[in-house]
C-alpha cells in the first residue's frame, strides 16, 4: 500500500507537467485506461464530460488550453485516504476565457484515484457558475465573481 507522501508526489507531479504545458509527462502518470471527468455544459464548456485513456486526457488538456488562460493556478491543501488510494486537492484559478476575454475566479477540487502508483481516475468539482458567468456570450453583464468574491 502506498504512503501518504507517495499519492501527494504523484498528484504533485501531474500539476507540475500540466503547468509546464508538458502533456507526455502526464500521461507517464496515468494509466493507459484512465477516466477524467469533468462537470459542466460542453456546448459552453467544451473540455465537460468524460475522457477515456491517454488520448482523452490530451483531448482534455488541448482544449482547455484553446479555451482558458491559466493565469493563477494554486493548489492550497490535500485530503489523503491511502486505504482508497484517493488523493483531493483543494485550490484556486485565476482564469481567462480566450473567447469572451473575462476573467472568474475558479475555486476547486480535484479528486485523484491512483492504482499501481498512476492516475487511474481524475474527477474535477469546478465552479461551474463562474465558468459559466465568464463563458456565455448573454452573461456579458453579469457580475464577474472575481469582482464579487474575497479568497
Amino acid at each position: 500500500m502506498p504512503d501518504r507522501q507517495t499519492l501527494i508526489d504523484t498528484v504533485e507531479a501531474a500539476y507540475a507537467a500540466f503547468a509546464a504545458r508538458h502533456p507526455q509527462g502526464l500521461l507517464r502518470l496515468c494509466t493507459d485506461d484512465c477516466h477524467w471527468q469533468a462537470p459542466g455544459l460542453p456546448a459552453f464548456m467544451p473540455w465537460a464530460g468524460e475522457h477515456h485513456g491517454h488520448a482523452g486526457v490530451l483531448e482534455f488538456v488541448g482544449i482547455l488550453d484553446q479555451c482558458l488562460d491559466f493565469l493563477t493556478f494554486e493548489v492550497r491543501s490535500f485530503v489523503v485516504d491511502v486505504e482508497q488510494h484517493q488523493v483531493m486537492a483543494l485550490g484556486v484559478a485565476r482564469c481567462r476565457v480566450r473567447e469572451t476575454g473575462r476573467l472568474y475566479v475558479n475555486h476547486w477540487a480535484h479528486l485523484f484515484t491512483l492504482h499501481d502508483g498512476l492516475i487511474a481516475a481524475f474527477r474535477e468539482y469546478p465552479d461551474t457558475a463562474a465558468q459559466l458567468a465568464a463563458i456565455h456570450p448573454a452573461l456579458q453583464n453579469a457580475a464577474s465573481p472575481e469582482e464579487n468574491h474575497h479568497d
